[in-house]
């Protein structure tokens, strides 16, 4: 994989910013390089508790929405809750869920199996929601916007249905009740980025203020399901800015100190229980309740989020975890016999797409295969698991400004109407095809992003804030940089530059050793070296970690070894109550490769 460094200094820091930052102009710095330089959105960043939650009906036809609630529940309707299967939905199901509990008004909740099911709301479930269960009115969560016949179906049979979903807009939204879906709003709207967690509970809101028992009840209820709101929003890699930042930091404090019975499980079994953050969420917390639904069935998801009862928390904690190992060595397999695909069938110098499939993959994992593969090949990837009749696959896009996959799946369909189903978003999507049509999707999307991409540069670029002295980093600089925090989407985290330096020693990590620590110093090669440099070199060693790619690393060790430029996040390492600072490594060059615009700090 080609990549680059390109240096983050899109427009110059105000005095006005810096003096909101106490002084601190590399905050600043990094808040004007993630496209904060207004200082009305400081409040997100630097004092949240003087930021401010939008109106619910800010969200186009939310009142509706609301209206027709509050309407099932003066008339003692039954409602139930329809939801993904993946963190975002159940977490919203489980919010909407407790919301009425806390009002004593009973609902039911269905969230479809992946397996016999598929993705979003399906006409068998609609019948017999309505035939079988007696439902009135139907709320769908983190789905249902790309469902225009089966809602349509529901109306016939005489079902209501509030759409609540925040995927791409198709061109015939569903006929529902109404329709809420933040990407309605323009893109400056603190509300637009909010995931299906986030508009379910803009709806919790408006029904906690409406019937609760008051003004202090409504406040206690509403802040109580922040912790569901934060789960979802990390999960999905919703864009931590505006409201959902808000919202983060707001719910990653209740998640603290959280009393359902099932979090605080899940949260121990993951090693998450102090204090946790968006990385404890990401890489612990939410892969065990996507697993659920990916290997067995979400509703054990669902569960979970809602149980009081500490021994089924547990069980279903213990369950979650064990089928989460169960995902992490099918993901594995996949991953090396997609490799292998790639390499046997694809001529990655010439296609700017990658469509592979097998019948022997797990269509509930092959999204986090496509990911993976996404970050080693930095082109798009469509996957797909091969069933009897179907071919059941996970899009992901890659970073390049205008490339949003969504779209392009929706120009390939209007040309060759080759989707049985899709849905998604700029970056990643789902689709169905017929299991013949295999052969003639691989040559659509390849001639397609062939066209689309052609003379583009598809290096991968890592954005770089500024270039440090190896000796800068310092648990005060990584203390200086948790002032902005929590990191995500949409508001990453800090990357350096430095260099030159040498490798002290290396150390393989982990079972299928595809991780590497390594030990660095600054080089004592002074020859050509600033008077700034020379001053500020240190040799004390430093330790650093490379995920997933120790192999590429030893490939390019004979041009790195004396002469080593990394970009990096600092971090504080605590292992066994032992404090030390650890370089997170993103990528690598050696002297002659890299972009000396980048070091115009450290070199003058």
């Amino acid at each position: 994989m080609l990549s680059k460094w390109e240096l983050r200094n899109d427009s110059n820091v105000s005095s006005e910013l810096i003096k909101l930052c106490k002084g601190d102009s590399l905050l600043a710095r990094l808040l004007v390089n993630r496209g904060v330089n207004d200082p009305s959105l400081i409040n997100y960043y630097l004092d949240i508790d003087h930021a401010k939650y939008s109106h619910s009906f800010e969200i186009p036809e939310m009142e509706k929405a609301f209206l027709r609630v509050k309407e099932a529940i003066n008339n003692k309707e039954r409602i139930l809750i329809y939801g993904d299967y993946d963190v975002d939905g159940t977490s919203s199901v489980a919010l909407l869920y407790r919301a009425f509990g806390l009002i004593n008004y009973e609902v039911a909740y269905y969230v479809p199996n992946r397996h016999n099911e598929g993705y979003g709301v399906n006409k068998n479930a609609v019948k017999k929601i309505r035939e079988e269960m007696n439902i009135d009115l139907m709320i769908t969560c983190d789905c249902g916007i790309s469902n225009f016949d089966e809602v349509a179906y529901a109306n016939e049979l005489q079902l209501d249905v509030i759409v609540t979903d925040h995927h791409s807009i198709p061109k015939n939204p569903p006929p529902s009740i109404a329709n809420c879906n933040p990407k309605t709003l323009p893109e400056d709207h603190p509300l637009h980025y909010l995931p299906g967690v986030g508009v379910a509970f803009k709806l919790a809101e408006l029904i906690l203020n409406e019937f609760a028992p008051d003004k202090v009840s409504a406040d206690k209820f509403i802040t109580s399901l922040l912790d569901l709101v934060a789960l979802g929003i990390i999960a999905d890699l919703a864009p931590l800015k505006s409201e959902n930042r808000l919202l983060c930091i707001k719910g990653l404090g209740v998640l603290s100190r959280t009393n359902k019975p099932g979090l605080q499980k899940l949260l121990n079994i993951s090693g998450s229980a102090d204090a946790p953050n968006t990385e404890h969420i990401g890489f612990g917390v939410a892969p065990r309740i996507n697993a659920a639904g990916r290997l067995s069935d979400a509703l054990n998801a669902v569960k979970l989020m809602t149980t009081d009862d500490y021994t089924e928390a547990e069980e279903l904690s213990e369950l979650l975890d064990s089928e989460n190992q169960e995902r992490q060595g099918l993901c594995e397999r996949i991953f090396d016999e997609a490799l292998m695909q790639i390499e046997e069938t694809l001529n990655l110098k010439e296609e700017k797409v990658i469509v592979i499939g097998s019948k022997t993959w797990h269509h509930g994992v092959i999204g986090i295969v496509a990911s993976r593969l996404v970050e080693k090949f930095h082109l798009p990837v469509f996957i797909m698991a091969i069933e009897k009749e179907v071919c059941k696959g996970s899009v992901r896009g890659i970073d390049i400004g205008d490339l949003d996959i969504f779209l392009e799946m929706q120009s390939m369909q209007e040309e060759h109407n080759i989707f049985h189903k899709y849905g998604g978003h700029m970056m990643a999507a789902g689709f169905s095809i017929m299991k013949e049509n295999f052969n003639k999707f691989k040559n659509i999307c390849s001639d397609h992003f062939k066209e689309k991409l052609k003379a583009r540069d598809l290096s991968k670029v890592i954005k770089v804030d500024s270039d440090l002295f190896l000796k800068e980093n310092s648990e005060a600089l990584i203390s200086r940089l948790e002032n902005i925090a929590p990191y995500g989407l949409g508001h990453p985290q800090a990357v350096f530059a430095t260099g030159p330096l040498k490798i002290k020693g290396t150390r393989i990590l982990g079972k299928e050793k595809k991780h590497l620590k390594l030990y660095l110093e600054d080089t004592n090669n002074e020859a050509g070296r600033s008077p700034a440099f020379l001053k500020n070199i240190k040799n004390k060693t430093v330790e650093a970690v490379i995920w997933n790619r120790a192999q590429d690393f030893f490939a390019d060790f004979h041009k790195l070894e004396n002469d080593l430029y990394i970009a990096y996040t600092p971090k504080i390492n605590d292992f066994r109550d032992e404090k030390f600072i650890q370089l997170d490594i993103k990528d690598w060059k050696s002297g002659s490769e890299i972009n000396p615009e980048i070091f115009t700090r450290t070199k003058n």
